[in-house]
Parts: C-alpha cells; structure tokens; sequence
C-alpha cells in the first residue's frame, strides 16, 4: 500500500492530503502556466486512493516535463 509519506516523498512539488470523507488530494506548490493548463497539466488532482494519486501524479511529471522540453508541443 503507498502511504501518503511515499506519495510526498516522490513528488515535492505537490503538497498532498487525504480528506475527512476519504478522497486524496494533491496542489501543486507553484503556478502552472496558462498553455500547460492547455496542455492537460492541473493545479489540484483529486483520487479514490493513493494509487491512483500517484499514478495521477506521475501522469502529470510527464507532461510538465514534456511542456518544458517543447512548449510548443502543447
């Protein structure tokens, strides 16, 4: 099972959280930019479990890191 430790610890740059009614829940710590949010990248992700969190999270790692190589790939 992945812990909400595990989750921080792999992706710093979110502040994660799990809710009273049990959701998990991840903001990132700085701005997007209007053309990543085009692109498909959030500020706030939301899951039913850790898993799905991180696999969210992970999704979202490789779009910012495909909007800074290229952000005319968007």
């Amino acid at each position: 099972m992945t812990t909400l430790e595990d989750i921080a610890r792999v992706h710093t740059g979110w502040i994660i959280w799990r809710s009273d009614v049990g959701r998990w829940w991840a903001t990132r710590r700085g701005p997007v930019d209007l053309e990543a949010i085009r692109m498909g990248c959030a500020m706030t992700l939301d899951a039913d479990d850790p898993e799905a969190l991180d696999a969210a999270l992970a999704a979202q790692a490789e779009l910012t890191a495909t909007f800074a190589a290229d952000p005319a790939a968007g």
